[in-house]
């Protein structure tokens, strides 16, 4: 079996338990949303987006491409680097969480307080803000398990445990009617004890490998140059998105009180469920591109890309048209009529996460193929159109204001990356083999949209709605997922047997 096929079908366990994650985390989300007021939610998310965020700040980007520098040192057994770029990777979380945290706790006033007039947002925040090293340092463990081929590890810790532990958190909040400080400290906790466990499962993998005994501390040799040089796109983009995740919460708390940013936030991570299978797929997609360029076997890294990008674009559509078309019944059942208004905001998000990801991943690829400045370019320019839109926006629209600039920006990065994609692995802007997946996307979409507006159907006949037009896009996409190829056990069930080729 080729290395791609590989890829794609550990990336699809990555998917089944990205899939368990999401639905563990909509019921946390849920939960939250509804045992909380608006205010005290506000607070929350407020706290929680800038905890999050931070976790940019420390790792520089180096925790979500350290499985292209693992793959491409292992590849070369040049194994004093390949331990350097993870000395390097946490060396970095370390000092910048240091820094980082030390700054917050000692100028809260003016990095916080400025921003947000709301003592119980910025206490919070303090607490929170606990989470971005260690969420940071996740993703550096992600990454070694992703190149030692261990995706199972990743599936237990990822995307069943971490979400458990706070969904436990979460049902203490409501059974206890404990405080929003007791979810905070929670969250943090949660996150530790999975940090721990990584460390545990890590150990024994090292050791079975026999790299434990490869090369001695003083051997190490950190490559800071290539590193650093490499990952700096990332870090723009990183920051590019940031100003989604980040700068709309914060533009929200400038113009409008703690509801309207919990109108917004509310829903938020359910447009973001777009992304899902597209984070999941990455783990194990960057590692094998990486191989492949450094073969010089730009044909197989292409079928590789494009394989990817139609798995993920398909098979994000069911999501796509609960949270787009279908956005109205989603919102009132998952969080009640006290945010029938963030429909609307959670349907225009959807559109732009969906339309970020269904052409695959563009970015790493071209990072992979070296085009650094372009990236750069890309990513400050986006990030420039979505804050200035934000503050054109947000006073008049507020929360749908925030979206609109959102989606925006998402779907102008994307075409300006996939425009510059055809030069670097020497492709269509669409790959033929694609045509007709994309167009029955399309086509689903707007029918969806069509459905919704002249029937306004609840939950149930949305969901039913939703997975016919779902089955309909797959029947017609066979020529660019190969799923028979790849998954051959699946002719062997009945009646889905018949559908795969």
């Amino acid at each position: 079996m080729s290395e791609g096929r590989q890829q794609v079908r550990g990336s699809s366990l990555l998917v089944v338990g990205r899939v368990a994650a999401m639905v563990i985390g909509m019921a946390t989300q849920v939960l939250i949303v509804r045992a909380l007021t608006k205010s005290d939610f506000g607070a929350f998310a407020y706290a929680l987006s800038m905890g999050t965020a931070a976790r940019t700040f420390l790792s520089l980007g180096q925790g979500r491409l350290l499985s292209r520098f693992l793959a491409m040192y292992e590849e070369e057994r040049d194994y004093a680097r390949m331990f350097g770029s993870v000395v390097l990777a946490v060396g970095t979380i370390f000092v910048s969480s240091v820094v980082c945290i030390g700054a917050l706790y000692v100028f809260s006033d003016a990095l916080i307080g400025s921003a947000l007039n709301a003592e119980d947002a910025v206490a919070l925040v303090l607490i929170l803000v606990f989470l971005s090293p260690i969420e940071a340092l996740d993703q550096v463990f992600v990454s070694l398990f992703a190149v030692f081929s261990k995706p199972r590890a990743i599936f237990f810790r990822k995307y069943l445990m971490a979400p458990g532990l706070r969904l436990v958190v979460v049902a203490l909040l409501v059974v206890t009617n404990a405080s929003v400080t007791f979810l905070a400290v929670g969250y943090v906790v949660a996150a530790a004890a999975g940090l721990l466990l990584y460390v545990g499962l890590l150990i024994p993998v090292m050791r079975d490998r026999g790299l434990l005994k490869v090369v001695r501390p003083r051997q190490i040799v950190v490559p800071f140059r290539a590193v650093f040089g490499f990952s700096f796109p990332l870090i723009t983009g990183e920051l590019a998105l940031l100003s989604t995740t980040l700068g709309g919460v914060v533009v929200l708390g400038l113009f409008h009180s703690l509801v309207e940013v919990a109108n917004y936030r509310a829903v938020f991570g359910s447009a973001r469920l777009n992304t899902a299978i597209t984070a999941s797929f990455v783990t194990l997609f960057l590692p094998v591109i990486a191989r492949l360029y450094a073969r010089a076997d730009i044909a197989g890294l292409r079928t590789n890309y494009w394989q990817t990008a139609a798995f993920v674009a398909v098979f994000t559509f069911p999501i796509f048209a609960l949270t787009g078309p279908l956005a109205s019944a989603t919102t009132v059942t998952l969080f009640g009529d006290r945010y029938a208004d963030s429909a609307a905001v959670l349907g225009v998000l959807s559109v732009g996460y969906y339309l970020n990801v269904m052409l695959g991943f563009n970015a790493y690829a071209l990072q992979v193929c070296g085009r650094i400045r372009y990236l750069v370019g890309v990513n400050v320019f986006m990030a420039v159109v979505n804050i200035g839109l934000c503050f054109l926006l947000a006073p008049k629209f507020a929360a749908v204001g925030v979206a609109a600039a959102n989606s925006v920006a998402l779907v102008s990065q994307n075409l300006l990356n996939q425009w510059a994609l055809r030069a670097s692995i020497r492709t269509a802007f669409i790959d033929r083999e694609c045509w007709a997946c994309y167009a029955l996307i399309v086509l689903g979409a707007g029918s969806l949209w069509a459905f919704d507006f002249l029937a306004s159907p609840g939950m149930i006949a949305s969901f039913g709605v939703a997975t016919v037009v779902f089955l309909i896009v797959l029947a017609g996409s066979q020529r660019a997922l190969q799923l028979g190829e790849t998954f051959p056990e699946l002719k062997r069930i009945p009646l889905l047997g018949r559908v795969i080729r």
